[in-house]
């Protein structure tokens, strides 16, 4: 039930207000405003009923008290000024110190229930599209403004320890590429809810970016504890991304930069900055993990940025991370063919550009063409050669550049990719293909 508190010194006026809203609100009432702020805190109300002229303490310095007040929702809590007063002049000064309306005395209680009844069900709709404007549609998450608010208002108002955890998805390009758009929001929605298992009630969660989501712990986390929780995120996250894509053969996993409040920072921006660069060395050091900011070891940061020669070549070489060919964007495309090509011209290696071409029959939909383009891609990367590169340059065609291949032998490839296909894709989804030797 929504709470209104009513201010005023007059005994009847207020005993009035409150018999009228006593059974549709919880009603709070006081001839002291001071007391009556004092418990604002306790009583939180969805709206004030302020009487304008008070011995102690008048209408307008409650209003002015009120909007000056740290907490966010208090702050922004309507107040009605009730006065007999009709001087123009005293009405525009309300209004411009943020009341939100004029009650005339002597109350009416009939007008008054309804007057009060209107500015609730307005609020409530305001609160609701607030709401709505603070939410990441795809994940029911606190948006990027919205989780950077809730983080200062907690930093501001509270001013203890907490800790700020920044988390990107490792090789999610990887993920749209291969399996869509529509997958990767599936993964993204997925990681979404796995988060949430590992917040309270009074922590903040949000989505503050494509792949990039943020946690804000309140309190002090001992170094054990801390590292138990993010090994937790860690391994839930790789489980649930690993049974969507129905694969543990690719690395797919999130990377978490930690800092510190007050060591760190008392605002957003300082430790987003912290765990960002915390982040940063998770990432260079090979991804998947953890790494908490601290500025006064540099020695240990400079180690979590160093990876032994050895450790890169197995990662290189490790088969299992890119199966079949690299499938890549159309940008990246470009770079290697410049590449490949200057490279292939000096060691006199043979190089084949691979053009494919979806044909449309008559009873095939937009949809359906889609998936087949990326089930074809899909087929594409797992059979070609590792080391060959793929890009899909339309929304019918796939691109494969064959590295140290002659012309021939690139047919048995194409040949090799054609027999995987079904009946029924080569009657619906005829392909044909070109080859141009772009190094002999």
């Amino acid at each position: 039930m929504q709470s209104i508190v009513i201010v005023d010194d007059e005994t009847i006026p207020r005993k009035i207000a409150e018999k009228a809203l006593k059974d549709k609100y919880v009603v709070s009432a006081y001839a002291d405003a001071r007391t009556a702020l004092s418990e604002l805190t306790v009583t939180r109300p969805n709206l004030l009923l302020v009487d304008l002229h008070m011995p102690d303490m008048d209408g307008y310095a409650i209003l002015n008290e009120i909007r000056q007040l740290e907490d966010h929702e208090l702050s922004n809590v309507p107040v009605v000024i009730m006065t007999s007063d009709d001087d123009a002049k005293n009405e525009i000064k309300g209004f411009d110190l943020g009341a939100y309306d004029y009650i005339r005395k002597p109350l009416l209680p009939d007008v008054l229930i309804r007057r009060v009844d209107r500015i609730m069900k307005g609020e409530e709709t305001l609160k609701h599209l607030e709401k709505k404007a603070e939410i990441d549609i795809l994940t029911g998450l606190l948006n990027r403004s919205a989780s950077i608010q809730q983080i200062n208002e907690n930093l501001k108002m509270r001013r203890e320890s907490g800790l700020l955890l920044m988390m990107d998805l490792d090789h999610f390009k990887l993920v749209n590429d291969r399996y869509g758009h529509e997958m990767g929001d599936k993964v993204l929605s997925l990681v979404a809810n796995t988060l949430k298992k590992f917040v309270r009630s009074d922590d903040v969660l949000g989505r503050i970016g494509g792949d990039e989501f943020v946690i804000f712990y309140r309190g002090f986390w001992k170094d054990e504890a801390l590292q138990e929780r993010c090994e937790e995120i860690c391994g839930a996250v790789k489980r649930v991304v690993a049974e969507t894509l129905q694969t543990s053969k690719m690395q797919f996993g999130i990377s978490i930069g930690v800092s510190s409040s007050p060591k760190n920072g008392l605002d957003f921006l300082s430790l987003y900055q912290k765990a960002d660069e915390a982040m940063y060395h998770v990432k260079s050091g090979g991804k998947g993990g953890y790494f908490v900011y601290n500025e006064d070891d540099e020695e240990e940061k400079a180690e979590a940025n160093i990876i032994s020669l050895e450790s890169i070549q197995k990662r290189i070489e490790n088969r299992d991370f890119f199966p079949g060919a690299y499938m890549v964007d159309y940008n990246d495309f470009c770079s290697i063919y410049h590449f490949i090509k200057r490279s292939g011209e000096r060691g006199h290696i043979p190089v084949q550009m691979v053009l494919f071409t979806v044909e449309e029959s008559e009873d095939v939909d937009r949809r359906g063409l889609e998936e087949r383009m990326q089930a074809f891609g899909e087929l594409l990367s797992q059979t070609i050669r590792r080391g060959d590169v793929v890009v899909r340059c339309s929304n019918k065609q796939y691109m494969i550049l064959l590295v140290g291949t002659e012309k021939e032998n690139s047919l048995i490839a194409i040949d090799r990719v054609m027999q995987k296909r079904s009946e029924e894709e080569k009657r619906k989804y005829p392909i044909h293909y070109e080859i141009n030797t772009l190094i002999s």
